[in-house]
């Protein structure tokens, strides 16, 4: 079996219209990207951002090429991002304020995190989320009984 000790999980996310993408995901993460490679035609080839310690890749969806169909063209998604971010609200208004919809408004969950569900505006789902308090996985066990318990009087 390989080593993962040095193991690193990237998105690649698949979008129509990935030029506009980038202006919005450099506007709602504050950055530029990394890297931007335009096929000649001018659609985004590869584009490569990096945020605090991660990192994400997003490119044109390019059927021609066999590239991934983006959530656009498929009328859904499969994958949601999860990202940990300092203030949950302050990234969901920002989001919201460049066209993403809000599908759940900032709450705090039983699992110590305060949490958000938000859709980009080329159908990519994020899960926004900021730590409220370490919890063991015991204590994140018990409080979901005690959630289902309660949900089912």
């Amino acid at each position: 079996m390989p080593s993962l000790q040095k193991c690193e999980f990237v998105p690649y996310l698949s979008i129509t219209d990935a030029t506009r993408a980038v202006t919005f995901y450099s506007d709602v993460f504050g950055v530029t990207p990394y890297l931007l490679l335009n096929m000649p035609d001018g659609r985004v080839m590869h584009c490569e951002f990096r945020v605090g310690a991660s990192r994400f890749f997003i490119s044109e969806e390019l059927p021609e090429h066999g590239g991934t169909p983006s959530p656009t063209r498929l009328g859904a998604t499969s994958v949601a991002i999860h990202l940990y971010v300092d203030d949950c609200d302050l990234m969901v208004e920002t989001m919201k304020k460049n066209g993403s919809t809000v599908l759940m408004e900032p709450t705090d969950v039983f699992w110590g995190e305060r949490f958000a569900r938000v859709r980009d505006p080329f159908g990519h789902e994020w899960g926004i989320t900021t730590k409220l308090r370490e919890m063991t996985s015991h204590e994140i066990r018990a409080a979901a009984e005690q959630m289902f318990a309660e949900m089912s009087e």
